[in-house]
């Protein structure tokens, strides 16, 4: 682990760190400084109004509407909505399409990802690679809200993870169109109690239930072709999307290998879901795309490392043991 990423983990927050202008800079020479690590050290979160331009924010809209159009992903447990759960009744306003990239491959040559994965190794060290993408698309006017959670409320509790996720509104995004909002210093917080969303394992979003004060968030409206920077334990969430034109959102999550802990942990609230996505993922993988995934991955260097490919080995492990 770089000591800039050693020090993610260990500054306190200060109360110089909480104004909200200290973090809009411009990333032009797409990159941070060592000022701003130490913000998102203190605070769990960064914005940069420009991690792209906006005409390559237009083309990369452009190119995940085509993908939602097309229902990418969907036989192998990749494309499903974000908040709504499984019933037939319940209206889908949040598609969300994981890993948009292996149906797209050109996002990876995009400026965006470039200047995201620079920045990771800024952050993270030259160790840093690609985790995943995924991108969530708010219908025009009913796009549902995005609950409070951690990201890593979401991950392999086995695991130890060092990362950063880099979110790019596709548009201009305002507190009316879901920005993103987040608590300062809240990544300090453990591990809080989540569920899935209205107590429905078939929902796939996850929201934080544990204790939590809200009243300090700060909403970060940007640009399009910007971006903010969280850690995995900054609680974070994004109001409904009011306005008359969808709001997509590109992400790319960056790490390092994540390590086994020494303490076991347990997120029953994983065990407990039970969604469509992963039962197709389950049968996709076991009906030969679990070779078309390792493939994917080795083709873009994913595997670099073993630590990398033994992690990826005892999820892919856990996902087929899991019962239908």
């Amino acid at each position: 682990m770089s000591k800039r990423a050693q020090f993610l983990t260990k500054k306190p927050i200060s109360e110089a760190a909480v104004a909200p202008q200290e973090n809009h800079a411009v990333a032009n020479s797409a990159g941070v400084t060592a000022e701003q690590v130490q913000l998102l050290g203190e605070r769990g979160f960064l914005t940069l109004n420009a991690l792209t331009t906006a005409e390559e924010a237009r083309e990369i809209r452009a190119t995940l509407l085509e993908l939602f159009d097309k229902k990418a992903g969907e036989k192998e447990g990749a494309n499903l909505d974000f908040v709504a759960g499984d019933h037939p009744e319940t209206p889908k306003t949040a598609p969300q399409i994981l890993n948009p990239s292996n149906h797209s491959p050109k996002l990876r040559k995009t400026a965006c990802f470039k200047n995201a994965f620079k920045i990771s190794k800024q952050i993270l060290g030259n160790e840093a690679r690609c985790f995943f993408d995924l991108s969530i698309l708010k219908v025009a006017a009913v796009g549902a809200a995005t609950p409070w959670h951690q990201d890593v409320a979401s991950r392999d509790p086995r695991f130890e993870y060092t990362e950063i996720s880099i979110w790019v509104p596709l548009q201009d995004v305002t507190a009316e169109g879901g920005c993103l909002r987040f608590i300062p210093g809240s990544h300090k917080l453990p591990v809080l109690q989540h569920h899935s969303m209205n107590d429905d394992p078939t929902a796939h979003a996850y929201e934080c239930v544990g204790d939590f004060d809200d009243s300090s968030a700060v909403s970060c409206p940007l640009p399009a072709g910007g971006c903010t920077i969280h850690l995995p334990g900054t609680l974070h969430s994004a109001g409904p999307n009011l306005l008359a034109t969808a709001r997509v959102a590109y992400i790319m999550v960056f790490g390092l290998p994540p390590q086994p802990l020494k303490a076991p942990r347990s997120f029953p609230w994983i065990e407990q879901k039970n969604t469509r996505a992963l039962e197709n993922k389950r049968r996709w993988m076991r009906r030969g795309g679990i070779f078309i995934a390792v493939w994917r991955r080795l083709r873009r260097g994913d595997l670099a490392s073993w630590q990398t490919a033994m992690y990826g080995l005892k999820r892919v492990g856990r996902i087929l043991r899991r019962r239908e």
